[in-house]
């Protein structure tokens, strides 16, 4: 449900080392008249802090009449279930205790310690951090929760405490190799996260959703601002690498993130480092990553995708008709999606400008229909110059097709490109009017006025932007 990832969009990353504890004050806490009481998981990994009574009094329900609240058992054994997780199933390291930071036993003991406060709808949780060593920068922290859940979007309070618990332990996790990572890792990690605890988390399908609303954005370039959805929504790219390779390669990504000066290692660099080491690169990862994202939805089926593909609403198309003509900006790490109803016969491709660090594939609708599930790319090409004849003399079927435009490299800057797809003569109509010799009839369009081929391209090409 979307409300789940509606929610959890008011998460917050790691806060600065000078949060207090809920039991000392600061913006979430307990108050005075609080009666704060505390339990322990079986295994002694969590502990959890609760009022009994007060304005930030917890659910009291006590089925199992043991004399605890339901509730805070529930977030204990969840916690501890899910921190066994990350370090044995997954294999990474464990949160930093407070105690190797010199810090004490800042909860009463050396259990994680979680709080359960009232956040009135403002947030659901955090990680807060205690304190950090220099370098590294490994820090130590505690949880604040939600006391109560009411009047939140989740589905049932088991859901709310798996993704409050899940997703906020891995920040902890991160906080053991780098307790400053840049928001579009910690945040897309967190809900890649949340997917390896529950590979059915409703959660994460919400935010890959919103992250195939805004595929032409780069990916580590999130909107400025408080932490933005889209920062969440990487999470589809980092379950895209662990697929493509295996979960071990989030130990390794967030090992080579660990800084070792005060300065924070490049996260783009130590990305694709881990695919070099892996014998991937980043060009080729990427390309495939948008190749998978556009068989979702009602294009997934046939080609190849993610697992869930079918689960996710899809990609939006930048340019559709008869004829694409589009002048597109293609920022780094990102791509555009085009659709084609193809009259059948040959097609022709062309991009006024050479920039080899774009790729482009075309995929054929599988039934022939405008916009069913589409198949693997019938051919991949850079952005070569070249206007060129798709799949050589092959006469193509009528039916829809689709154009996926990826710049899937490290760049500082986007690129601006004229990109035609269509038939023979509307795709030639595209191209450039080369300037006539002196004395010649001066019709190449120099005084403003565009050449008469441009005029004769069929207005067929309906622009729908994100």
């Amino acid at each position: 449900m979307r409300t789940v990832g509606l929610t959890l969009a008011l998460l917050g990353a790691p806060v600065p080392a000078t949060a207090s504890r809920p039991t000392e004050g600061g913006l979430w806490a307990f108050e005075p008249s609080d009666v704060v009481e505390h339990l322990d998981d079986a295994s002694g990994l969590v502990r959890v802090h609760y009022s009994t009574d007060g304005p930030n009094q917890t659910l009291l329900a006590d089925g199992d009449m043991d004399g605890l609240p339901d509730f805070a058992q529930d977030v204990a054994a969840r916690a501890a279930e899910v921190l066994a997780f990350y370090e044995t199933d997954l294999g990474l390291r464990p949160p930093v205790s407070e105690s190797d930071l010199g810090l004490g036993s800042l909860g009463g003991s050396y259990a994680f310690d979680f709080y359960l406060v009232d956040f009135g709808g403002s947030a659901d949780g955090l990680f807060a951090v205690d304190g950090c060593s220099s370098v590294p920068l490994h820090c130590a922290g505690h949880m604040v929760m939600e006391n109560d859940f009411s009047g939140y979007g989740y589905p049932s309070l088991a859901v709310a405490v798996e993704v409050l618990t899940s997703h906020e332990l891995f920040h902890a996790v991160q906080s053991a190799y780098d307790g400053d990572l840049p928001v579009w890792i910690s945040e897309g990690t967190a809900v890649w996260g949340e997917r390896q605890f529950d590979p059915s988390s409703l959660d994460f399908l919400w935010f890959a959703d919103a992250y195939l609303d805004d595929t032409g954005r780069s990916l580590d370039r999130p909107p400025v601002g408080p932490v933005p959805t889209f920062a969440y929504a990487t999470a589809l790219w980092w379950d895209f690498l662990t697929t493509r390779h295996d979960p071990d390669l989030m130990h390794e990504l967030l090992l080579a993130l660990e800084r070792t000066s005060s300065e924070p290692q490049d996260a783009l660099v130590a990305m694709v480092t881990v695919l070099e080491v892996r014998g991937d690169s980043i060009e080729d990862a990427f390309s495939t990553f948008a190749r998978w994202n556009l068989a979702t939805g009602r294009r997934a089926g046939v080609a190849e995708s993610h697992a869930y593909a079918a689960d996710l609403s899809g990609v939006t198309a930048e340019v559709e008709g008869v004829t694409i003509d589009d002048e597109n900006r293609f920022y780094p790490l990102a791509a555009t999606y085009y659709r084609l109803d193809h009259p059948g016969g040959q097609l022709w491709f062309t991009a006024d400008e050479i920039e080899p660090g774009l790729v482009f594939s075309l995929h054929a609708v599988a039934d022939g229909s405008a916009d069913g599930p589409v198949e693997d790319a019938l051919e991949i090409w850079p952005a070569d110059g070249d206007t060129r004849e798709i799949s050589g003399d092959e006469v193509l079927s009528a039916g829809g097709y689709w154009l996926v435009g990826t710049n899937a490299q490290l760049a500082e800057q986007s690129t601006r490109t004229r990109v035609c797809l269509g038939p023979e003569d509307d795709v030639l109509a595209c191209l450039p009017v080369e300037p006539e010799e002196e004395g010649g009839c001066g019709c190449d369009g120099t005084s403003g006025t565009p050449g008469l081929g441009l005029w004769l391209v069929p207005l067929v090409a309906l622009r729908r932007r994100n």
